[in-house]
């Protein structure tokens, strides 16, 4: 009888699409049925973890939740469960704005709600969407889409987010120009996706749904068996270290250290990446210190502006430095001269109390980018030259390899450089 109902009700041309909304129209409880659709009076229940898909696609939310191809496709997933529902109902909304769509990212499942469906295409009433040319030049000039223009534009949609594409008249395959990530999210797609995106082939809810299962089930796997192999050298790693410690503990006994971070921080907007790597060198540290039975004062060096110094001292099992939330421009040379006049100061306060034990320098630099080459840099590196040859142990550690003419001459005086994260 409903279903009967809203066929009847189907042709409905006069009034306004605000007033199938306002007298509860059949169509609008159908749509109400379908729990991931939210109204307006719902927005305010939304997570605050939930945030627009066209948001997650901008390159600095893509690196905060460290988004892979993996998560884009579970997001597809979820999308594309809604849009197989309105299928079923027969209701052709248009080309949903991924502004529309939003994500939880603090669930596993990245679970997908779509709100204003007052912008829906129903009944005879227009969707109410910005078209692009892209758009226009694949549906052309038409009006009110039927149910193989709805595919056409759900495929499309799933594209858009398999590339996390933030533009909404990216081409297939993604121009470099439209960046963000799209380029090189396409290029990791498998053959398959290549050739259906490419040949415009248009695919059914059903087969949608199995492609992205069969990706997921491939890209977990995979996962899986990534983390087993890491964590196999982890401990195999592990193993070597100890046996190593247990080797200079016989032959040298127990000594002090003392290890000195100057974190030359220019990733600005995110510090993720060398917090990353300053965790892994405290943690290789930690277990130095413990397997060795040595005691360890830390200091640390943020370069910002002002640069903010955390001057030596025992920290508690498990300590992790946090990063100062501000960091502006700053001279990395600054930052260095510091780190290296709290070593020498250090050196010469042991010096005056006579301690007996045996100590052991370490200096770290930690750098996520290019660095100035100034005046104050050259400074640092004369400094640099003279702690060296003091018998402090210097250690260069990067986040990628980065070429410059600054980080060259690091690189000329501190021997121990490695490639981090």
């Amino acid at each position: 009888m409903e279903e009967m109902e809203r066929m009847e009700t189907v042709p409905m041309g006069s009034g306004s699409k605000e007033q199938l909304f306002e007298k509860g129209h059949p169509v609008i409880r159908e749509l109400k049925r379908i729990p991931e659709i939210i109204f307006e009076e719902q927005i305010a229940m939304l997570p605050s973890s939930a945030i627009p898909v066209k948001s997650l696609f901008v390159r600095k939310q893509m690196d905060h939740y460290h988004v892979d191809s993996l998560i884009l496709k579970k997001i597809a997933m979820q999308v594309l469960h809604i849009l197989r529902q309105l299928s079923e109902c027969h209701i052709y909304p248009g080309i949903i704005d991924l502004q529309d769509l939003y994500v939880d990212m603090n669930n596993s499942q990245y679970g997908v709600v779509l709100l204003h469906p007052e912008k829906f295409q129903l009944l005879t009433f227009e969707q109410d969407y910005e078209w692009y040319p892209e758009d226009e030049r694949i549906f052309g000039d038409a009006v009110l889409f039927d149910e193989k223009m709805q595919q056409i534009a759900d495929n499309r949609l799933i594209y858009k987010i398999l590339v996390a594409s933030a533009r909404g008249n990216v081409k297939v395959p993604p121009l470099k120009t439209e960046a963000d990530y799209s380029e090189l999210f396409y290029n990791i797609l498998s053959e398959k996706w290549k050739q259906i995106f490419e040949r415009r082939e248009l695919c059914s809810y059903e087969k949608l749904q199995q492609l992205l299962e069969d990706s997921i089930q491939i890209e977990e796997e995979f996962a899986r068996m990534t983390k087993e192999s890491l964590d196999e050298k982890s401990e195999q790693k592990k193993q070597e270290k100890t046996e190593q410690f247990q080797i200079k503990k016989e032959n040298e006994g127990e000594e002090e250290q003392f290890a000195l971070f100057v974190i030359l921080r220019t990733e600005l907007d995110n510090s993720k990446k060398i917090s990353k790597m300053l965790y892994l060198l405290q943690d290789e540290l930690e277990l130095e210190n413990t397997l060795l039975g040595h005691s360890c004062q830390q200091a640390f060096v943020f370069g910002n502006g002002a640069v903010q110094v955390k001057k030596f001292q025992r920290y508690h099992k498990d300590f992790r430095c946090q990063f100062p939330q501000v960091i502006r421009e700053y001279s990395a040379g600054e930052a260095l001269i510091i780190g290296t006049d709290l070593l020498q100061e250090k050196k010469e306060e042991l010096l005056l109390k006579n301690k007996g034990e045996k100590q052991q320098f370490y200096l770290y630099i930690l750098m996520d980018g290019r660095i100035k080459n100034d005046q104050l840099f050259q400074i640092a590196l004369t400094k640099l030259k003279k702690v060296r040859e003091e018998g402090v142990e210097l250690k260069l550690r990067m986040v990628d390899n980065i070429y410059c003419e600054a980080c060259q001459k690091l690189k000329d005086v501190v021997e121990d450089t490695q490639r981090c994260c």
